[in-house]
């Protein structure tokens, strides 16, 4: 899963993702330095409001590229 989630970080160019949590939460990653990755979890920030998720690895599902929108 990890390994997947470098893949989306790293792609040039960067394509927007949404995580999907196990508990049925989903969270989207508008930017590459708006994700913090440690060994067992990951740090969100959300640039509009400052607010943070705190999400563990061990409850990733999936992750989904946001389909491009029309200019």
């Amino acid at each position: 899963m990890k390994e997947q989630l470098t893949k989306l970080l790293m792609a040039t160019p960067f394509q927007p993702f949404t995580i999907k949590m196990s508990d049925g939460q989903s969270y989207e990653v508008r930017h590459p330095e708006n994700l913090a990755v440690g060994k067992h979890f990951m740090v969100l920030i959300e640039p509009e409001t400052d607010r943070t998720h705190d999400l563990y690895l061990l409850h990733v599902t999936s992750f989904e590229r946001t389909p491009k929108t029309p200019a």
